[in-house]
């Protein structure tokens, strides 16, 4: 591996470990849109001790909705109750604390992006991103077709 490559995992590495900036001393920019459907999220500066969420909202009829934005921090834990449409609504929020990290539809704790390029980054090194050709029976066989090889054939076939 060269220094270009480990400097690469080093960085994202830190990434996903949450080594670079802090987001508690700064405001985040977080998605927001309401439950309407289609969502057309819009970036908006959160105040101070609010982190970025999605709210996602079930109905005893199993009807499920979705709001994207500001929430904060002490509510990313605790479950909610909201009428929309005339319709009872227990709401879970899922939250997350970096800038537009919101974006996903039905964020279930995904992983960051930079763990996935890590894993990606580590499996290539790991593996060397390639693979020896596969040849068929029929590759063979030409290979072995040339007319040297050809004399050399002790048992022809029938």
């Amino acid at each position: 591996m060269g220094t270009s490559s480990i400097f690469l995992c080093i960085l994202f590495l830190g990434g996903t470990l949450g080594l670079t900036t802090s987001s508690a001393q700064r405001q985040l920019h977080c998605y927001t849109c309401n439950f309407a459907k289609p969502c057309y999220p819009v970036p908006t500066k959160c105040q101070d001790g609010e982190v970025c969420g999605i709210s996602i909202g079930t109905s005893e009829q199993s009807e499920v909705i979705e709001r994207k934005g500001c929430l904060p921090r002490a509510q990313c834990s605790l479950q909610g109750l909201t009428t929309y449409w005339s319709r009872s609504y227990t709401l879970r929020h899922h939250c997350c604390e970096q800038d537009l990290c919101n974006s996903a539809t039905m964020l279930r704790q995904l992983p960051s992006l930079l763990f996935i390029t890590l894993l990606v980054l580590v499996a290539s090194f790991t593996w060397g991103g390639h693979q020896p050709p596969i040849q068929d029976s029929s590759t063979v066989t030409a290979a072995l077709a040339t007319p040297a090889q050809r004399s050399l054939e002790i048992c022809p076939r029938a």
